[in-house]
């Protein structure tokens, strides 16, 4: 932001206007919810480990209405991914381009997200080879990872294993993941944003999401996941929705009747009965629903893109919601900016806990709480010293700025812009902006 304009603005944000057009747009309280994505990965991965192969849903069953469902964390972070990398696109005034160019945009989240995915494959290929009881079979959820081999090692360094099923769950489960998404990195710019140009949001992310549900059905494409094209394309149509709401409410056009045919209270009465709708739907065919992942996957990435439009257009209009406020609730926002390191780092060590208590010859039940209440604890703090170590090297700004204000404050402002800090009591600052994903 230019200097004569930076007290304008902040005038202008001290009497709770909006951020200005062609501001970028960051949104605190979205590290409040990747958090929670990251940590119901985590309990859901505790649940599947627990005990012998299958200990958890046949022993534990009825924690699976509740548990079960951790994977849904997932297409979650994809939405979240689609969301933020679009909004500074959607804030230049050359839109649907992105702000550097191609390899610029390929070299920001190549240094972001592949040196913590390198040393952290690295580490539990070591821990492989030489710890014999994560490399012999012993009858547990682990085995699925083994055995690991150069064919195993090599895709998963070029992250390309998500194209092979003999690979992908290997080594380290949940990583599959970050070579998904790391090829939507290359989509984006090369097929999604060209597609958007010529056909606009709505149409784009509605056809990837299709295409996608096609091949998810087709058992072939199942493992690489090709719906989590369109939902970050989903992820991308809501940050849109969110910088137009933002455009008409700094132009004075924007009206007291939304889209949806009501008054504003009716958009989340809206949302409030997806959401009751969404559990009802899971709840009531659950099994059917935990056996076929790409709908569920496909229903969450959906009604995760409602959400954040809702969120977004409340608090670029100066609504700001209580759901904003318990996702930037500082807990929740300090797992968000570690839940790279927790989401790299876990699924082996809750493996590895489960090895050790097994010899203890617990009940079920005993052992799933010893689960929870230390081995998580442990795990979670082993992932955080991950972070401090490696992850926090590699933080762009954004996420460096964020560490130090939540710190600080306990508290992130809920609407942030570039140059212009607005909190909730009005009071305004500067400070540097740079978007991230994860």
């Amino acid at each position: 932001m230019a200097t004569d304009t930076r007290a304008a603005d902040t005038a202008a944000d001290r009497a709770g206007a909006a951020p200005r057009a062609g501001g970028r747009l960051e949104f605190p309280y979205l590290d409040g919810l990747r958090g929670l994505a990251a940590l119901a990965v985590v309990f859901y991965h505790a649940y599947l480990f627990t005990g012998t192969t299958g200990t958890g849903p046949t022993e534990l069953p009825w924690l699976r209405p509740y548990i079960g469902w951790g994977y849904l964390g997932v297409p979650l972070f994809i939405v979240l991914s689609g969301y933020v990398l679009m909004l500074p696109v959607l804030t230049r005034f050359d839109r649907y381009r992105l702000p550097g160019g191609f390899w610029k945009f390929i070299w920001r989240r190549a240094r972001r997200i592949i040196p913590p995915y390198w040393a952290s494959l690295v580490l539990f290929a070591l821990i492989i080879m030489f710890v014999p009881v994560m490399h012999n079979p012993g009858g547990t959820q682990w085995d699925t990872k083994l055995p690991m081999g150069w064919g195993t090692f090599l895709t998963h360094f070029f992250l390309v294993h998500d194209f092979f099923p003999q690979y992908i769950g290997k080594i380290n489960g949940p990583m599959w993941t970050v070579a998904v998404e790391w090829q939507i990195y290359f989509l984006m710019p090369l097929l999604i944003l060209p597609l958007w140009r010529v056909f606009g949001g709505w149409a784009t992310a509605s056809g990837l999401v299709l295409i996608g549900m096609w091949m998810g059905s087709e058992s072939r494409y199942s493992w690489m996941h090709p719906w989590f094209v369109g939902l970050f394309a989903v992820g991308m149509l809501a940050a849109e929705l969110t910088v137009k709401a933002r455009d008409e409410h700094l132009a004075g056009t924007i009206r007291e009747r939304t889209k949806l045919g009501g008054p504003r209270w009716a958009s989340g009465a809206f949302v409030a009965a997806m959401a009751i709708g969404t559990l009802l739907v899971f709840f009531r065919n659950r099994d059917y629903w935990q056996h076929q992942t790409w709908p569920s996957e496909v229903v969450t990435g959906i009604f995760a893109g409602i959400l954040l439009t809702w969120m977004g257009r409340q608090a670029v209009t100066g609504k700001h919601t209580w759901l904003a406020r318990f996702f930037a609730w500082k807990p929740f926002v300090l797992a968000g900016l570690v839940s790279y390191s927790i989401y790299l780092f876990h699924s082996p060590l809750l493996g590895l806990g489960n090895l050790v208590l097994l010899p203890l010859g617990l009940y079920p039940k005993w052992q799933f709480l010893l689960m929870i209440f230390v081995v998580i604890p442990i795990v979670l703090a082993i992932c955080v010293g991950f972070w401090w170590l490696v992850e926090r090297n590699f933080l762009n700004r954004r996420q460096k700025h964020a560490t130090a204000e939540v710190s600080q404050r306990g508290r992130l402002p809920e609407v942030e812009t570039d140059g212009t800090v607005t909190t909730d009591d009005g009071a305004a600052g500067s400070t540097e902006r740079s978007s991230t994903a994860r």
